[in-house]
């Protein structure tokens, strides 16, 4: 199977649209038995991945409502490096991907900011991809904020304690920094930063 996405290339510049905010989602190839382990069981391997695939587009129909506005790209930002055909029948065809980069998921997360901004990104939000009914409403209110003058961070704070989305309009490192993951603590870290 072949990639229909254009494949963003930090190292190659600037590659996109000035003025526009990425709307990108940290996504990992929906392979049975690599995503949404901690739901296997009830759910086998294939049902996780299935669920997975689900939640990738119903997440990526919301950003592409945001972008068909006008001040956003959609962009699958995934892993591992070489399932960019993975996301065919996933992502809509304009979407870019961008590769994650990094072992832990801090890292990933600069990574990811850094290489959005280095292509030409003006502001990017990073997006989970376990927040299937966020409403296409806050991501475009996330875009509109983030195009405003002035240094700002958005935040989309989730019920368990994390967030959905972080929007930036640069890279402040120590946002990312000294959080702990995968806890209810993680928004309430990454104000504190």
């Amino acid at each position: 199977m072949t990639c229909v996405h254009r494949v963003l290339n930090p190292a190659a510049g600037v590659q996109v649209t000035a003025g526009l905010c990425a709307l990108a989602v940290m996504t990992k190839a929906p392979r049975a038995g690599q995503v949404k382990t901690r739901l296997s069981p009830p759910l086998t391997p294939e049902e996780a991945a299935a669920l997975n695939t689900c939640f990738l587009r119903d997440t990526a129909a919301a950003i592409a409502m945001t972008a068909a506005e006008g001040l956003a790209h959609g962009v699958g930002v995934y892993t591992p490096a070489g399932e960019e055909s993975a996301y065919k029948l996933i992502l809509p065809t304009d979407f870019y991907l961008l590769p994650q980069r990094g072992d832990r998921f801090g890292e990933r997360l600069i990574n990811a900011a850094d290489d959005l901004l280095r292509v030409g990104f003006d502001s990017l939000c990073l997006i989970d991809s376990d927040s299937p009914t966020v409403p296409r409403a806050a991501y475009s209110r996330a875009a509109q904020l983030l195009s405003e003058p002035g240094d700002r961070i958005v935040l989309g704070p989730s019920d368990d304690g994390g967030y959905y989305l972080i929007g930036l309009k640069q890279l402040p490192t120590a946002v990312f920094d000294q959080i702990d993951w995968s806890t209810e603590h993680v928004a309430e870290q990454t104000i504190e930063r």
